[in-house]
């Protein structure tokens, strides 16, 4: 009878603990929506370096402009490539109730206690099959995100933070991109690979500075505006 107690036991145990660990990671997530919660819009500079094999562009400069929940815009006097996934920060992104959370590990970053997440999203989105977060405990910061994309394409954003009136903002976004060649019309426009490339692999860095937070942004300033391509832009949601 024992016997028989214990093996129907053991698999609500199993499920008792996945449920509770789901709940914990689910947490994390709820803390960073907290912090975040005054941060109604900012507008910021970017500049953007590239370091990719074989290919060649120049620095680039723009205003980055960003309203909560999902709103963002570029505004640039030239022609400007902006890596949308990863290359911006949108703390409004991970709500928990859109995401099926996992807590992969506790660990520690730069000595602080951390928590390692993996956010498969409950509809799916354009581009994204899952996301890997990880959270600095302390601050409750996202410190790095390796973003896993259809088609075999991986991103890693590595995050440096500054403190900006209440808020603690990106200063440095380092992504390091690795994508099948086939996949990167957009990076493919700045120079030709290697010869025999299957992959593009390197690194885009984004340097932000001079924030201007909860600015009272009117939505009109994020619709598309007929501008010379020259000067145009790139505007629309956060994805």
């Amino acid at each position: 009878m024992r016997n028989i107690l214990w093996f129907l036991l053991v698999p609500l145990l199993l499920l008792s603990g996945r449920i509770h660990a789901q709940e914990e990671a689910a947490r994390y997530l709820g803390f960073l929506e907290r912090k975040y919660s005054g941060l109604r819009d900012y507008s910021v500079d970017v500049s953007v370096h590239f370091d990719m094999e074989g290919f060649k562009a120049p620095d680039m400069q723009g205003k980055l402009y960003c309203k909560a929940p999902d709103k963002m815009k570029i505004d640039s006097k030239r022609v400007f490539f902006f890596p949308k996934e990863g290359g911006y920060f949108n703390p409004f992104m991970f709500k928990k109730e859109d995401f099926e959370v996992k807590l992969l590990e506790h660990l520690t970053v730069d000595g602080k206690k951390a928590v390692k997440l993996k956010l498969t999203p409950q509809k799916a989105k354009k581009n994204i099959q899952d996301y890997v977060l990880t959270i600095d405990l302390d601050r409750t910061l996202i410190k790095q995100m390796n973003l896993s994309l259809f088609g075999g394409k991986e991103i890693k954003a590595v995050m440096t933070y500054g403190q900006f009136n209440d808020f603690e903002l990106p200063t440095r976004i380092e992504l390091q991109i690795d994508l099948p060649f086939n996949e990167s019309i957009e990076i493919r426009d700045f120079g030709l690979p290697p010869q025999g490339a299957k992959r593009v692999t390197g690194k885009v860095e984004m340097t932000y500075s001079n924030y201007r937070v909860n600015l009272g942004l009117r939505d009109e300033i994020f619709k598309e505006t007929e501008l010379p391509v020259s000067r145009r832009g790139s505007s629309g949601k956060m994805e």
